[in-house]
C-alpha cells in the first residue's frame, strides 16, 4: 500500500486527508479507488471512508466540454451515481454499522470536499477528541481494506460485463501492472499419456489427470463460472462471483500423502511466483483429487487456508476453510 498525505502543494487543503492506496490500482488521490481519513473543515470530526477519486469525474465533464460551475455538477452527478452503483452491489453484511453520509463542513462551491461527501461508499465516523483504542483503530482500517479489495473487484466485474455502465476506469492510468494476464479459457486436452515439458523438469501428464480436470472444468462452466487452463503451469484457474481460484489437480495412488503434500506445495509456490511476485492479488486455494484423501490431510489442508474437493463416484465432495467461498458450492447450481 502506498500513504499519500494532503498539504504537500503549495496550500493547505480545506479537508486534511491521509489516503490509503492499492498501487496496483491507483497511485494518485485523484482517481480510482482508495480509503482515505477525511478531516472536517473544523477538524470536529474524521471519517474513515472507502472513496474514490473525484478530479476523474471532472475531467470527464471537461472532455464533454463543459466548464465552470456546470462542468462541477456534471462530474458530481457522475459520481453520485457510480457510488450509488457500486454500493448496490455490497452486502448487508459488509456494510453492517458503516455510514453512507459524511459531512465535512466545507463551502458548497468548493469542489474537492463535494466530490469527497458524494464518492464515499461507506464510513466510520470518529470524534477525534475521544478515538477509539489502537487495536480498534487497526480493525477498522483492516476491515476497510478488506472492503477496498472488494470494491476493486465490483467495479472490474461490472465494466467486463456492463460496458458503458461506469464512465471511470477499475484503476489508474498512472498504475501500471508488471502482470499482463492472458484472456482465460479452457481447451480440453487429450486422454491420453503426454509430456509437459517445464523450463527444468519434465512432468508426465496420466489420462486420469485430465480426465479429472476436464470433468471439473465442465462443472463448473456449467454453473456459470470461467474456467482456464492456459495459465501456465497452473492446472485449473475458475473465475466467477468476485472470486479468483487457483485449482491444482492430483490423482490419488496408492499413499494420498504424497498427492496431499505436492498439492500443498505447488499452490503455494505457483501463489507466490504467478501472483505475488507479479503484484496480483492471492488467489483462493484448491486441491482438487481423483478420490478421498483421509479426513486428517483433509484437515491439515483446510489448516492452511486450502479448499480439499474429491471426487466420490460420480458425486464430489469437500471441506473449504471457514469465512473463505467454496468453489464446490460455487459450482453446485448449474446456470439455465
Amino acid at each position: 500500500m502506498k500513504v499519500l498525505a494532503s498539504g504537500a502543494g503549495q496550500s493547505l487543503p480545506v479537508v486534511p486527508w491521509i489516503a490509503v492506496l492499492d498501487s496496483n490500482v491507483t497511485t494518485t488521490a485523484q482517481e480510482g479507488l482508495y480509503v482515505v481519513y477525511l478531516y472536517r473543515q473544523d477538524l470536529s470530526r474524521v471519517y474513515l471512508t472507502m472513496n474514490q477519486g473525484a478530479t476523474q469525474h471532472q475531467r470527464n465533464a471537461g472532455e464533454a466540454g463543459l466548464t465552470g460551475v456546470a462542468q462541477d455538477r456534471a462530474a458530481l452527478a457522475e459520481l453520485r451515481a457510480e457510488t450509488a452503483l457500486l454500493r448496490k452491489h455490497l452486502s448487508a453484511e459488509a456494510l453492517t454499522g458503516l455510514t453512507d453520509v459524511i459531512q465535512l463542513g466545507a463551502p458548497r462551491n468548493r469542489f474537492l470536499p463535494c466530490g469527497y461527501e458524494e464518492g464515499n461508499l461507506a464510513a466510520i465516523e470518529y470524534d477525534p477528541a475521544k478515538l477509539p483504542d489502537e487495536d480498534t483503530l487497526r480493525a477498522d482500517l483492516s476491515r476497510f481494506l478488506a472492503l477496498y479489495a472488494l470494491c476493486v473487484e465490483i467495479k472490474r466485474e461490472i465494466l467486463a460485463t456492463t460496458p458503458g455502465l461506469i464512465k471511470t476506469t477499475a484503476g489508474s492510468d498512472k498504475a501500471k501492472p508488471k502482470f499482463k494476464p492472458k484472456p482465460p479459457a479452457f481447451r480440453p486436452k487429450t486422454p491420453a499419456d503426454y509430456r509437459a515439458r517445464m523450463k527444468a523438469y519434465v512432468q508426465d501428464r496420466k489420462p486420469r489427470h485430465e480426465a479429472l480436470l476436464n470433468d471439473f472444468a465442465k462443472r463448473a462452466k456449467a454453473a456459470g463460472l470461467l474456467p482456464a487452463n492456459n495459465a501456465h503451469p497452473c492446472d485449473l484457474t475458475v473465475t466467477g462471483l468476485a472470486t479468483h481460484w487457483l485449482v491444482e489437480v492430483k490423482t490419488v495412488g496408492a499413499n494420498a500423502e504424497h498427492a496431499v503434500r505436492d498439492a500443498i506445495g505447488q499452490l503455494f509456490a505457483y501463489r507466490h511466483f504467478c501472483y505475488r511476485e507479479n503484484g496480483r492479488k492471492d488467489p483462493s486455494l484448491v486441491a482438487l483429487f481423483s478420490e478421498p484423501v483421509g479426513e486428517a490431510l483433509a484437515d491439515l489442508m483446510v489448516s492452511l487456508g486450502i479448499e480439499v474437493i474429491w471426487q466420490q463416484g460420480a458425486e464430489w465432495r469437500g471441506r473449504s476453510p471457514v469465512c473463505t467461498l467454496s468453489l464446490l458450492a460455487a459450482s453446485s447450481n448449474p446456470t439455465t
